[in-house]
């Protein structure tokens, strides 16, 4: 369902910037995604440390995720599916809404 796919879709996050995974990176330490260009930013200009547990950390040790973009694309087409799914529902629920309810409605929004 839709809360199952945002739930797995906040898991490939970057930690540093929140937004969706760009160029997958992980820290061998704890595990934790992050953008590339986000950790070299943090690593050369912050500390060289992950900014998440704090353990020494080289852009050298960092796991390259390539794997990581093809799960985030098939997230981003659950969640379109989903949207989609969930636009024909309301589209079914208006149908089942009767004719002269729907009209009268729709005549008193006029007035206003």
């Amino acid at each position: 369902d839709e809360q199952s796919v945002e739930s797995i879709a906040e898991v490939f996050r970057c930690f540093i910037c929140m937004e969706k995974l760009r160029d997958a990176r992980l820290c061998p330490h704890c595990s934790k995604l992050c953008c590339f260009s986000c950790i070299r930013r943090w690593l050369t200009e912050q500390r060289a440390q992950c900014p998440h547990c704090r353990a020494p950390l080289q852009l050298r040790e960092l796991v390259n995720c390539r794997w990581a973009e093809e799960v985030t694309q098939q997230l981003d087409t659950l969640q379109l599916c989903s949207l989609t799914k969930h636009e024909e529902n309301e589209k079914d629920n208006m149908a089942d809404i009767p004719l002269n309810l729907w009209q009268k409605f729709m005549s008193n929004m006029s007035l206003k």
